[in-house]
C-alpha cells in the first residue's frame, strides 16, 4: 500500500501543473489498459475472428441473380444484403429499381439483424427458418426501408440466402408498386435467385 502511495505521489509531483505532461499521463494509461484488455481477451478475439472467417460467404452472382427476378416477375426494386449472424449486422451490397437501374450510393450500409423494430425481428425470425415472408410495407423498418419508400414501394417479400433453416449468410428483398398478381409465383422466383447467389459444396 506504501509502495503505490509512493508511486501516485511520485506521478503528481511529475505531472506538477504541466498540462502536457497531465495529457501524456491519461494517453499512457489508457493505451496501457487498452493493452491489457486485448492482451487478456486475444482467445475470445481469435475465437470470433476465426469463426467469422468460417462462415460460408455467397458467390458474388449479385448480377445474374437480380436480372432473373427482374425478367420473371414485375418487382420495382431487389436488394441484396450480406448477412452475419456472429456480428448482428445485415449490409446491403447491390440495390437496383426497374425504373433508375443499378445505384451504389447505399452500398455498405449496414441496417443491423435484429433491431428495435419488432416488424422487422418478426421477419428475421422467419428468414432463419427458411421461410420466405410477403406482407404490405407500409413503414420503413430501417434507413434502407426509406430509400424503398422514395421507390414507391408497397408490398415486399424476402427471403434468405441460402433458402433452407440453418444457414442465413444473405438476404434478398423485392418490392412491388402494388401487391403482386401472383405471391407463389413470386416467391418461386426468390428461391431460385438465391440458389444462384450460394454454392453449395
Amino acid at each position: 500500500m506504501d509502495k503505490l502511495k509512493d508511486l501516485l505521489f511520485g506521478l503528481l509531483t511529475y505531472i506538477g501543473e504541466s498540462p502536457f505532461r497531465l495529457f501524456a499521463v491519461i494517453l499512457l494509461c489508457v493505451l496501457g489498459f487498452g493493452g491489457w484488455i486485448v492482451y487478456s481477451e486475444k482467445d475470445n478475439f481469435m475465437a470470433s475472428y476465426r469463426a467469422q472467417q468460417a462462415l460460408p460467404k455467397m458467390n458474388g452472382n449479385y448480377e445474374q441473380a437480380v436480372a432473373f427476378i427482374l425478367k420473371n416477375t414485375d418487382a420495382e426494386l431487389v436488394a441484396v444484403f450480406e448477412v452475419n449472424t456472429l456480428f448482428n449486422t445485415r449490409k446491403l451490397v447491390y440495390l437496383t429499381t426497374r425504373s433508375s437501374g443499378l445505384d451504389r450510393a447505399y452500398n455498405g450500409t449496414n441496417v443491423g439483424l435484429l433491431t428495435k423494430n419488432h416488424s422487422n425481428n418478426q421477419d428475421v425470425i422467419a428468414l432463419m427458418s427458411g421461410q420466405i415472408p410477403c406482407s404490405a410495407y407500409l413503414t420503413p423498418q430501417s434507413y434502407i426501408g426509406f430509400i424503398y419508400k422514395d421507390a414507391g414501394v408497397q408490398y415486399m417479400c424476402r427471403i434468405s440466402v441460402p433458402a433452407e433453416p440453418g444457414l442465413f449468410i444473405g438476404q434478398i428483398s423485392i418490392g412491388w408498386k402494388e401487391n403482386p398478381a401472383n405471391v407463389e409465383s413470386a416467391q418461386t422466383v426468390l428461391t431460385v435467385a438465391s440458389s444462384l447467389l450460394f454454392d453449395k459444396k
